[in-house]
């Protein structure tokens, strides 16, 4: 009922400006003395060139001069209304796009955008082609260049300070799989700034029934700020000029050896990566096997999958601890929650 009767208003509106409309315009005509022939069709044009806002010529008579100036007011109102509902109408488009933010899980966000933005995003698409998962990139200033990203379903765009807590909570940071860190290149203080979101997420850990453990990995542009980043609860701090160093003073010594590094830093079907096969994902009879025996194992394995070949490379223990390689005497045997570090062509589901 409600609904017919505002139908009905808008109707009875838009009809009884109509009919005023005509009114003044036929009032016009009739003041100056123009409503015959071809002072019919001139009367007319210049009515409605004065209702789209300009001024055609002036009328003779003092009444057709008042005339006039009512269709140009006239004309003003319609006008302005008619954009207004346009512009109305893409603010509102826009306001539902935002508010239809997806409800993501397991996802990468990805905090501000810098050089190395575009070749990461890519590397992250890349990496999960098996399992795909979306990729949200937050910043404060919005992406203007996004190339070939900007069409992809599963990359999103978020233009909003991700320093404020609300942000973060409305992409579902504590249901993400990690929270990348990137330096603001145009911020005064990156790390500063990478620091405040640090604690920004973490306070989204004391939220009950959310996530306790958001891995935060991120991006150290001076180096005297890395305890200010761990301490505001990243748990991986990447400098590229450590990196840097390290590979060029070893391709010094061995020549090509950057190569070695590219290959296994790129993901793609012809490179191989570093990955590890979770405790669920191997076999318990892996348990308590020596380093060597545990090599064996993995060669085994690689010998009836060719597709996609193994290599042993370390343990990862259930503390965090890294050891690749490692000696005898600093690795016994494989503890129920110890990870393997193996380098494979792709990702492995699971060693049967």
């Amino acid at each position: 009922m409600g609904k017919r009767n505002s139908r009905l208003k808008l109707t009875l509106a838009l009809t009884s400006a109509g009919l005023a409309l005509f009114s003044v315009i036929g009032l016009l005509l009739w003041s100056e003395g123009q409503l015959s022939g071809r002072a019919f069709w001139e009367g007319l044009e210049d009515a409605i060139i004065t209702l789209m806002g300009e001024y055609p010529d002036k009328p003779r008579t003092v009444t057709g001069r008042v005339l006039q100036l009512v269709l140009l007011v006239f004309g003003t109102f319609i006008f302005g209304a008619i954009i207004g509902k346009i512009s109305s109408f893409f603010v509102t488009r826009a306001i539902w796009k935002q508010r239809a933010v997806k409800q993501f899980k397991n996802h990468i966000i990805l905090c501000n955008w810098n050089s190395k933005a575009m070749n990461i995003v890519q590397q992250l698409l890349e990496a999960n082609q098996d399992q795909p998962r979306d990729i949200v990139v937050v910043s404060a200033a919005a992406v203007e260049d996004q190339g070939e990203l900007a069409d992809r379903d599963d990359v999103h765009f978020v233009q909003a300070d991700p320093t404020h807590h609300a942000t973060l909570e409305k992409l579902q940071a504590p249901q993400a799989k990690a929270v990348i860190l990137l330096a603001d290149e145009e911020s005064v203080g990156p790390d500063e700034k990478n620091a405040l979101i640090a604690l920004a997420i973490k306070h989204l850990e004391q939220i009950p029934g959310q996530q306790k453990d958001i891995h935060v990995i991120a991006e150290l542009v001076n180096l005297d700020r890395r305890r200010h980043l761990q301490e505001a609860g990243v748990d991986e701090v990447v400098s590229a000029r450590d990196y840097s160093s390290g590979i060029i003073a070893q391709s010094a010594m061995f020549r090509n050896m950057s190569v070695v590094y590219q290959q296994l830093l790129t993901y793609s079907d012809d490179t191989n990566e570093f990955y590890f096969i979770e405790p669920s994902k191997y076999p318990t009879q892996f348990r308590g096997k020596s380093f060597p025996e545990l090599s064996q194992l993995i060669s085994e394995h690689s010998a009836v999958h060719p597709e996609n070949p193994l290599l042993l490379l370390g343990i990862k223990r259930s503390n965090g601890e890294i050891l690749l390689n490692p000696k005898r005497d600093c690795f016994q045997w494989l503890e129920g929650n110890d990870s393997l570090i193996v380098m494979a062509f792709r990702n492995i589901d699971r060693i049967p």
